[in-house]
């Protein structure tokens, strides 16, 4: 990381529209680091008061906090207190501007001789290109792409600005990808939908899946996701939204915006999930599922119906929070009311 003062921190929050109240001077910044590994002349974040002290121990540069603590930390010419009010979202737009990876550095300089790209695929002047990548006939790559090594963008295949494949990531024939767009390493974007018919004797014969698979602006899909092609039309997600690891989306799906999707998720066909949807670890949603906005699915759910009103939701078949909390109490006792029931049903014979 090159060396910033506190002031371009200031610039970047503002940028963003997020107010920073500043105390102290304005030292320079060396580098960001977690609070607990930190030093002279870093920047960290600091939530909750149980930082004060660590911070007074390892006397960074600067801390930025929340207003709550804001007093909580003593500022001096050589240490600057930066108080915001999403102390969350401050770490992620700095460290976005002044730590992330580079991928503008190409070490390969901008197409590496092993690539293997058609005559006829357009790559802007801008794009780099690492070992590697395979790039097919009419593709259409926007600028200040990153394309890393062993990548496949297949033919017809359309990228956005500002995308970013990972290695041996796939986009498949005829996929649509937005700007700013991110794909993990090994994930496939249009793979195969799984689609068959059964003959008389149970054999099964395969329905060609000759969709596509859509991807909207500021999407991050993570490494080893597959999203299948639509047998017909598109398969969606929606500008804005985040998949970690391992998350499968079936043929047809349609995933709405600025949802968060942890690992283990699968998604059956022709579902739709709405805007800002969230699931935790190995949640599980059947086809032909409709998700309204706003929906929490946690303790690996399990979604067999509809959702129509947001909130939280848990368990299979999947419930609201509150009573599955009930629920699962309860069930705890089964053993001690089952006991019970047959004291009580013993006690009943003997007294009739």
């Amino acid at each position: 990381m090159k060396r910033i003062s506190v002031a371009d921190v200031e610039r970047t929050l503002e940028s963003y529209g997020l107010e920073c109240a500043h105390r102290g001077g304005n030292p320079p910044i060396l580098g960001i680091e977690a609070v607990e590994n930190s030093g002279p002349g870093d920047l960290v974040f600091a939530a909750s008061a149980a930082y004060v002290g660590v911070v007074g121990e390892r006397a960074p540069a600067a801390v930025v906090t929340s207003r709550a603590c804001a007093d909580l930390f003593v500022a001096t010419d050589d240490f600057a207190v930066l108080a915001v009010a999403n102390v969350k979202l401050a770490h992620a737009l700095i460290k976005q501007a002044f730590a992330g990876r580079d991928f503008r550095d190409g070490q390969w300089g901008r197409i590496h001789p092993s690539a293997v790209i058609h005559d006829d695929a357009e790559i802007a002047d801008s794009t780099t290109v690492g070992p590697g990548v395979v790039i097919g006939q009419g593709a259409r790559i926007g600028a200040n792409c990153r394309i890393l090594a062993g990548a496949v963008i297949e033919n017809d295949a359309s990228l956005g600005d500002g995308c970013i494949v990972h290695p041996n990531a796939v986009v498949g024939y005829g996929c649509l990808l937005g700007n700013d767009v991110e794909i993990g390493a090994g994930s496939v974007i249009g793979s195969e939908g799984f689609g068959f018919a059964q003959d008389s004797k149970g054999r099964s014969h395969k329905i060609p899946q000759t969709g596509n698979v859509v991807i909207g602006d500021r999407v991050r899909i993570g490494a080893c996701n597959c999203i299948d092609r639509a047998t017909y039309g598109e398969t969606r997600i929606g500008a804005g939204t985040k998949t970690d690891n391992i998350c499968h989306f079936a043929h047809n799906v349609e995933i709405g915006e600025d949802c968060l999707f942890t690992p283990m998720l699968a998604v059956a066909g022709s579902t739709k999930i709405g805007n800002r949807v969230v699931t935790s670890g190995q949640t599980e949603v059947s086809d032909h599922i409709t998700i309204c906005d706003d929906v929490w699915l946690v303790h690996r759910a399990g979604v067999t119906r509809d959702i129509t009103e947001p909130g939280w939701y848990a368990g299979l078949p999947v419930q609201p929070f509150k009573q599955y909390m009930k629920n699962t109490a309860q069930f705890r006792k089964l053993d001690d009311l089952k006991r019970k029931l047959v004291a009580l049903s013993r006690d009943f014979r003997q007294a009739i």
